[in-house]
């Protein structure tokens, strides 16, 4: 149980720090010590800075997905697919710096040759938004969730690199909306 604990302080500290700063501006030593632990206790939970990177990406998508799964309980097919959008643009407007985290992380995992790291977390997502849209009866779900990803991501990416003024967030909504379907 301690040990569920400790990596859970492990990860919200080095969350908080990689929100602050770039992910090659955060040392182990640091987020050890952020989490109150020594630097080896740290390496015993994560092999890697990469390793602890990674499990703090796949913790937030896990949130980020069961906040989802919350938000859609009871909804009809349009309004799943309206709040599923919403919640992707929440996470873009949110904070630029968790899209600046992504693709450090990204970069990280080419240097590393670890690029089959993220076939698991394309897998969650796309399984799970598919999921959303299959229940919500629109064709082609799994298509639709790749193609949703990639407007995500894109969007997120230029929201970063604008300092959010290169598109109006509710007029790229409803052009997603639309592509969606609905």
């Amino acid at each position: 149980m301690r040990k569920l604990g400790t990596k859970k302080r492990i990860i919200e500290a080095a969350l908080e720090l990689f929100s602050e700063k770039s992910y090659h501006d955060v040392s182990m030593e640091e987020i050890a010590r952020k989490a109150g632990i020594s630097k080896g206790g740290l390496f015993h939970h994560f092999p890697s800075k990469y390793d602890l990177a990674r499990a703090v990406l796949f913790t937030l998508l896990d949130e980020w997905l069961e906040n989802l799964n919350g938000r859609l309980e009871g909804l009809s097919g349009e309004e799943k697919i309206r709040t599923l959008i919403d919640a992707a643009f929440e996470l873009i407007t949110a904070s630029p710096k968790l899209s600046r985290f992504f693709l450090e992380l990204y970069e990280e995992s080419l240097k590393l040759n670890r690029t089959g790291d993220w076939d698991e977390f394309y897998e969650r997502y796309t399984g799970s938004v598919s999921d959303v849209l299959r229940e919500a009866g629109v064709d082609e779900p799994e298509k639709k969730a790749l193609l949703l990803g990639a407007l995500v991501d894109g969007l997120a990416l230029h929201h970063l690199l604008s300092g959010g003024k290169l598109f109006n967030v509710d007029e790229m909504k409803r052009e997603v909306l639309r592509i969606m379907g609905v």
